[in-house]
């Protein structure tokens, strides 16, 4: 399929692993034919649908068109079915390409060779048909291909976003342990925080978590302050109609007054947060600063509690954290009664320390860490586990 002729668009928009659902839902508004899969959804659409997920899209990573797919257990099958493609009808040879592969097969099983053997079918069409050939430009092609291949089946995408879209272009630095901001987003939808409701972190680092959350409630899209994309950088860029996508996003808008608070137990990542904020205008929206954790509490109650805690990725740094899951338990019993307290950790045997009960349980990956995000509804009573 030519990605620049086709009326509809068969697409894949990735998302960090466990946010299907909710990314299926944040941009079923925009798009038809959304269903989820593992690690993204599939939708279809017309350039402008593509240009509206890329803008809107707050969990999302990568908004991929499909370009073939096919089968194939050898490399030699491989190559001449890539081959076979009529990459010059509108990748020129004085254009630049790149290739990212994903493998999960017994017939291929080193992705370094897949997109060698990529590069070299694409290549080696063009050249034949043009008699010179396009080079790879890993750090800013105008075109970036994406390869899955899982088992026997081969799948190429054309990548419409360039750098992942969870980079916003807020954060000018960031927290040592500090979560991208798509997973961010996809945290505070899995929660059911409703914007006129406060929102607090209190372990907020570098501000991710409480500046996405007044993006959600501001309907401020999620590449509202994104400056590049590879789209349009493609032959067949619509200007206006990228234009009508993003004057229509800036319409709906809104200035409510929101009750969002960050405090962390450093002041460095206090003005870290604060920095961010800013960059984006959006500090009036956020209240920051720097409390030690044992004196959270909540200005009010029927608000959403959401932390990102540690949890010990280096060895001998989780044996320094039990006291501190054991702390949340507290302070979260003491002082947060009647708000709903929600946990994200990728160490199981970290949060039993908590103490309390878990709602519900949300399985999630961050990078390639098993994670969790646990509900801890905090009312009257006893909630020992």
């Amino acid at each position: 399929m030519n990605p620049f002729t086709s009326s509809t668009l068969e697409c894949y928009l990735t998302c960090p692993r466990g946010l299907e659902e909710v990314t299926a839902k944040d941009i079923s508004p925009h798009c038809k034919n959304v269903k989820t899969g593992s690690g993204g959804v599939s939708f279809k659409g017309d350039l402008q649908t593509l240009y509206t997920v890329n803008l809107y899209s707050r969990t999302g990573m990568f908004a991929l068109v499909k370009l073939l797919e096919f089968t194939a257990d050898n490399q030699k099958d491989l190559y001449y079915q890539i081959a076979d493609y009529p990459w010059y009808e509108w990748i020129n040879h004085d254009d630049t390409f790149s290739i990212r592969s994903r493998v999960f097969s017994k017939h291929f099983t080193d992705s370094n060779f897949v997109t060698l053997k990529v590069k070299d079918a694409i290549v080696d069409r063009i050249r034949q048909k043009t008699k010179r050939r396009p080079d790879v430009d890993k750090d800013n092609p105008r075109y970036s291909l994406f390869v899955f291949i899982h088992e026997d089946k081969v799948s190429v995408f054309l990548n419409s976003s360039g750098s992942s879209l969870s980079k916003r272009g807020y954060r000018q630095k960031i927290h040592k342990a500090a979560i991208n901001e798509a997973l961010a987003a996809g945290l505070i939808l899995l929660s059911g925080w409703e914007p006129g409701k406060p929102f607090y972190d209190p372990m907020c680092g570098s501000g991710t978590l409480p500046i996405e959350a007044a993006m959600i409630g501001r309907n401020i899209p999620g590449g509202n302050y994104r400056k590049s994309y590879t789209f349009k950088g493609w032959k067949n860029f619509d200007p206006r109609l990228w234009n009508l996508v993003v004057r229509e996003s800036r319409e709906k808008i809104r200035n409510d007054k929101l009750h969002i608070f960050g405090s962390d137990n450093m002041g460095a990542n206090v003005d870290m947060a604060k920095r961010n904020a800013r960059q984006i205008l959006i500090h009036t929206h956020i209240k920051f600063a720097k409390k030690e954790f044992e004196d959270f509490t909540p200005e009010s109650s029927g608000g959403t509690i959401l932390m990102n805690p540690p949890y010990g990725e280096r060895i001998g740094e989780e044996k320094e954290l039990e006291s501190l899951y054991q702390l949340i338990g507290s302070v979260l019993k003491q002082n947060c009664v009647n708000n709903d307290a929600f946990i994200f950790s990728g160490n199981k045997e970290l949060t039993k320390l908590i103490g309390l009960k878990s709602q519900r349980n949300y399985v999630l990956k961050n990078g390639k860490i098993d994670c969790r995000l646990l509900h801890y509804p905090i009312r009257e009573g006893n909630y020992v586990d």
